[in-house]
């Protein structure tokens, strides 16, 4: 019984010690980059040395950090929170960053292609061509921001604020804005620069899209890094969620509609929609936190503060 027990506490012990989120994402990253590395490499009518490249390096950092995180000795003290951690995850954010573009160019013919009409106005949109490397390597550009998130929100000690989810919510928003605005300058080089390439109303449903995905990034960066550093402000963050999620209702109602440039499946399609849905949880979350409703981080905080000088007034009593 006593060895028993020893071993239960030390395993509760070393349960409460590790990143679980943080693990979460390191393990799918190494699942993902797996996947797209088959997928890639079983193609036998694209290849590109940069995609093999990035996915070989992405599953072996990944597999390395898993095992860092689940490991209980000097690897895990030399890894885990460290320097050497943010490097490796900087790396591969860097390498996801340039990557996802190479991949996800129709013109590349690697997880999209372009389709179009047979008719005066072709109109020319991306759709899927690849969906394993598709769907597997945005899966690794969301798990590499991901990590990259919650090490910086840790390194920054950013325990005030929203709390980590709403964070989370910011830098996915920032991330679905980078994507609107590459897809959107994509086209607008791709297609509308081509003679009957779309209609002039599609061309200019695309730019308000590129407008709303510069804003989107810009807001979205500033507040994802006070929030980070627990600094956000619920009067700042409120005005700027309303303002996201009315201009991401437009936009994907433009873009996706018909008419739009992203009627068809395909990275502008699922961006468009991404920036709508997570405009809203953005807003919804703060406006609740501003009206004293919720019961986020900032409630919780407050509470235990309370329940705090509540405990001392009692003991002060005794």
């Amino acid at each position: 019984m006593p060895e028993s027990n020893a071993a239960d506490s030390a395993l509760a012990a070393f349960s409460t010690t590790v990143d679980k989120p943080r693990l979460n994402s390191w393990a799918l990253l190494c699942l993902f980059s797996t996947l797209a590395l088959t997928a890639h490499e079983t193609d036998d009518e694209a290849k590109n040395d940069y995609v093999t490249a990035c996915t070989a390096i992405t599953l072996t950092f990944s597999a390395i950090a898993s095992m860092a995180h689940v490991s209980r000795g000097g690897f895990s003290t030399l890894f885990v929170g460290t320097i050497v951690e943010g490097l490796l995850s900087l790396i591969l954010l860097a390498l996801w960053a340039a990557g996802l573009p190479i991949i996800m160019d129709p013109a590349n013919g690697l997880a999209q292609m372009y389709v179009g009409k047979d008719d005066q106005i072709h109109d020319y949109q991306a759709t899927i061509s690849n969906a394993n490397l598709y769907f597997t390597a945005w899966g690794c550009g969301i798990c590499a921001v991901s990590v990259f998130a919650m090490y910086v929100r840790e390194r920054l000690g950013g325990s005030g604020g929203m709390g980590m989810s709403y964070t989370a919510n910011w830098y996915w928003l920032m991330f679905a804005s980078i994507i609107v605005v590459i897809e959107t300058m994509r086209f607008k080089h791709q297609v509308c620069a081509l003679e009957n390439g779309a209609e002039n109303v599609t061309c200019g449903r695309n730019m308000y899209g590129l407008v709303t995905g510069i804003i989107g990034l810009v807001v979205s960066f500033l507040i994802s890094v006070f929030s980070s550093c627990g600094k956000d402000s619920a009067l700042v963050t409120t005005i700027s969620g309303f303002v996201m999620a009315v201009l991401y209702t437009l936009c994907a109602g433009l873009l996706t509609f018909e008419n739009g440039p992203a009627t068809y499946v395909g990275n502008l399609y699922f961006s468009a929609w991404a920036g709508f849905l997570l405009s809203f949880m953005v807003f919804g979350s703060v406006l609740k936190e501003f009206l004293g409703v919720g019961g986020g981080a900032a409630s919780s905080s407050a509470a235990a503060s309370g329940q705090s000088e509540g405990d001392d007034v009692e003991m002060d009593r005794i």
